[in-house]
């Protein structure tokens, strides 16, 4: 051998030698744990959703958890369950006067943009350093906050504003009839209408069949099968549960909860694809052509160009006029604080720039004004949660992040929301929960959510444990898996996910061949961001028109509870 050709042979095969290796590393790292994503076959079945499903399956470690029964509680804790209003509900407009008079309002009015008039003359209003008739300043502060939700703080002593406007009467009536002391100062404090609007399509057919475009003839039209719409949460949403009234009273206008309105309403039901969670969730299935018309403010409407360009504005119900009560018992000063700013925003000029921003409706529309009563109101929505459904049972499985980042407090609250929330799921549905970190552990699963079951739901949910990655997409197909063979036991009944994580998905199959998944089984996806929010999330839910929810500690109970009464 040429000894001087020694050196160049060691350096070649060392570097032959050093190639093997790193190749060696790179396949043992690519079909390893942190990448089960499917080795994509040849040919057609590459992509098909079944196969990736399948395939999928095939690189999870999936274990079964033994059942444990624990403890179930029926005490009603919502007055506990609300957040800190302050985190969850921050003032829009601080005042700084001797006396300050607090509004709750709703977002239409105190938000951003085409929705901050309050927020703008409230402001206006304290620049000019008002002052009482004994020298003292005044200011007001604002807070954007549903309607709904209001009515819960207020009526349930957790915090009281010194005055509240919601959108329309019927929440002040609710929260009267739950124990709120509330004076009405002004039966209108700016103008707004509620409102469906209706795809120019669909309008066209309703007008074909039904002769007039009005509430009554699209009500019959969903009804009888002819029209899908969608309205939203009647608990929180002044304009959803204007609709749910009203579609009662025209059912039955002697009696709301009659037999013959009852059975209406069940048919009504099975033309409402889904009750919107969100006006956002309603509007996007909206757009995709899911639902041919929603309920809206004028305001909102007028402010959209996709709804003004494509959907013609139908009024209907009782008046959106913003009225605006006292609460509880204010002191002389604070009564002629709120009567200054009063005056004020009911002056011409911040009357002009209200109707700048929308709220100017057809005044000639004749609104609903048959009497009802707080009590009748409660009445509507305890139907709504009972006949919503119209019938159809839902499977649901939840999905909870058990991974080393929920140690402590999140997990601990994480625990307590799944408790307190299954709370408002009907015994008539069908429930299972997973956890996952690493790997996946079936705690519970999918059956009918009787006594039984949610004793073992309870024990599941006591057992969890924080530790390892976050493997949210396997976790995930292993549901999709459970309940579409579930689906042959309930074939008529609709299925959702609830997927609950405080992080990105760090491990485990993609996002790509998740969402691809979700798309092809139409499953919707609600996911819960818990303490970040997290994009993957948001994207995941919008795949088949569920909602995405950014939560935290101290908000995720009351969170969970409202979601889960308003699917389940």
């Amino acid at each position: 051998m040429n000894k001087s050709k020694s050196p160049v042979i060691i350096a070649v095969i060392g570097a032959l030698v050093t190639m093997i290796m790193i190749i060696a590393v790179i396949h043992s790292t690519s079909s390893g744990k942190n990448n089960k994503d499917p080795m994509p076959s040849t040919g057609n079945s590459a992509n098909d959703p079944e196969k990736v499903l399948e395939r999928s399956l095939k690189n999870i470690k999936v274990k079964t958890s033994t059942k444990v029964q624990g403890t179930v509680d029926y005490s009603d804790k919502s007055a506990a369950n609300l957040p800190n209003i302050n985190t969850k509900y921050p003032l829009t407009i601080e005042g700084t006067g001797d006396v300050d008079i607090e509004i709750f309002s709703t977002s239409e009015k105190a938000g951003k943009n085409n929705n901050g008039w309050l927020n703008e003359i409230a402001q206006e209003f304290n620049d000019q350093r008002n002052r009482l008739s004994n020298g003292k300043t005044i200011s007001v502060s604002v807070r954007s906050i549903p309607s709904g939700a209001s009515s819960d703080y207020i009526a349930n002593n957790v915090y009281t504003p010194q005055a509240y406007t919601p959108s329309n009467e019927l929440f002040g009536k609710l929260a009267a009839e739950q124990g709120a002391k509330l004076n009405l100062e002004a039966e209108s404090l700016v103008a707004n209408t509620a409102g469906i609007a209706i795809s120019r399509t669909a309008s066209s057919a309703v007008a074909s069949k039904y002769g007039e475009v009005n509430f009554e003839n699209i009500v019959d039209a969903v009804v009888n099968g002819e029209l899908q719409m969608g309205y939203t949460y009647p608990y929180t949403s002044a304009t959803g549960l204007n609709f749910l009234v009203n579609a009662l009273q025209h059912f039955d206008g002697n009696d709301i909860l009659s037999n013959g309105a009852i059975e209406k309403f069940q048919q009504l039901q099975k033309g409402i694809p889904f009750v919107c969670y969100t006006t956002d969730q309603m509007v996007n299935a909206m757009q995709s052509g899911t639902l041919q018309a929603g309920v809206v403010e004028y305001q909102a409407y007028t402010n959209s160009p996709v709804l003004k360009g494509g959907y013609d504005f139908v009024p209907f119900g009782y008046k959106h006029s913003n009225p605006l009560y006292s609460v509880g018992d204010l002191s002389s000063d604070q009564k002629e604080a709120l009567s200054a700013f009063l005056n004020y925003a009911l002056s011409a000029g911040p009357q002009a720039h209200a109707k700048e921003y929308g709220f100017d409706p057809d005044n000639s529309f004749k609104y609903t004004t048959a009497s009802i009563s707080g009590a009748d109101i409660m009445s509507a929505q305890r139907l709504w949660k009972e006949e919503k459904d119209s019938g159809t049972p839902t499977i649901a499985l939840f999905i909870a992040d058990v991974s080393g980042s929920m140690t402590g407090d999140p997990l601990n609250r994480l625990k307590d929301s799944l408790l307190e929330a299954s709370k408002n799921i009907k015994s008539d549905n069908y429930v299972g929960l997973i956890s996952y970190s690493d790997d996946v552990t079936i705690d519970l699963p999918i059956d009918q959510f009787g006594l039984e079951q949610r004793s073992y739901f309870a024990g599941a949910v006591e057992k969890m444990r924080a530790g390892g990655n976050t493997a949210s997409y396997d976790a995930l197909m292993v549901a999709v898996n459970m309940i579409n063979e579930y689906r042959t036991t309930v074939p008529n009944a609709k299925a959702m996910i609830f997927l609950l994580s405080d992080g990105q998905c760090n491990t485990g199959i993609s996002y790509s061949s998740a969402a691809n998944v979700v798309s092809h089984y139409g499953i919707p996806i609600y996911t819960i961001g818990y303490n970040e929010q997290i994009d993957s999330l948001k994207d995941l839910s919008s795949i088949n028109e569920a909602v995405y929810i950014d939560a935290d500690n101290d908000d995720v109970i009351y969170e969970l509870s409202a979601l889960f009464n308003a699917q389940m």
